[in-house]
């Protein structure tokens, strides 16, 4: 099956910037208690976060004090919402919306580089290389995900629907050998490690519950990348679809198992 192009990341997700934001799933706290208990966030901190989308990331690491934060976003769609965030706080912030492997960015220069849900879509080619020229020696790097998907328990609503999505290619966040991108622990730290430029200083992984009604679940697929960029008649007709199965096979009841992932990689 066809998989989707890195360089559709960059602007996949902002056909609806308030929907993907009010339909995406926060990022559970131990992510940020971790980060700050390990000394990679902390107020004061230079920050660059890569695709930061609607700001679910966002939000926590400006709160925590990092500054300045630097955003390199490739769509201008989010930009309402992440200036939202930034303003308020007060702290300095520069948005680009670039993509991270066309923005002209300061070598070693950042304390803490953030890449949520976001570095599948990074060309691999030369991301982890330009990540590495970015970070300060002793700086980290993060990469967490929220994964719609637990590997070692069943999924009813997808099983329901997964026929509708046959023909529609994948995201690159998926895996022909069925372990999803981000949970593929072996290639991820790999990718890192054998650069010589990174050293793992930790891999953490928490499962939850998503639960969600049949607009929820509406909303939620809008965003995902393989349905995002159908034609609209197409698009509507499948949300319809989808939301239909919602209602009629799952009472209106919906229960995701979600896995979230996080990688922290120090620059060594």
């Amino acid at each position: 099956m066809k998989t989707i192009p890195e360089s559709e990341g960059r602007s996949a997700f902002g056909i609806n910037a308030v929907g993907y934001d009010n339909s995406r799933p926060e990022y559970p706290e131990w992510f940020f208690d971790t980060l700050v208990q390990q000394q990679v966030l902390y107020p004061g901190a230079v920050t660059l976060e890569i695709g930061p989308g609607n700001g679910l990331a966002t939000r926590k690491i400006v709160e925590l004090g990092a500054s300045p934060v630097t955003l390199v976003e490739p769509d201008n769609r989010f930009a309402p919402l992440l200036r939202s965030i930034t303003d308020h706080d007060g702290e300095p912030c520069q948005i680009i919306h670039q993509p991270f492997e066309e923005a002209e960015l300061p070598a070693s220069s950042f304390d803490l580089v953030v890449v949520a849900t976001a570095f599948h879509w990074l060309d691999p080619i030369t991301r982890v290389e330009k990540l590495a020229w970015l970070t300060k020696t002793g700086g980290a790097v993060v990469l967490l995900w929220n994964v719609f998907q637990d590997i070692n328990l069943a999924d009813p609503f997808h099983e329901a629907t997964k026929s509708m999505f046959e023909q529609l290619p994948k995201s690159p966040s998926e895996n022909s050998a069925g372990l999803p991108f981000a949970l593929d622990r072996c290639t991820r730290e790999a990718e890192f490690i054998s650069t010589g430029d990174f050293e793992l200083l930790l891999h953490a992984e928490g499962h939850w519950k998503l639960k969600l009604d049949p607009r929820g679940v509406r909303s939620l697929y809008e965003g995902y990348s393989n349905i995002s960029r159908l034609p609209i008649t197409e698009r509507e007709d499948l949300l319809n679809r989808i939301e239909v199965v919602a209602k009629s096979e799952f009472a209106g009841q919906i229960e995701r198992n979600m896995t979230s992932p996080l990688y922290v990689f120090r620059r060594v």
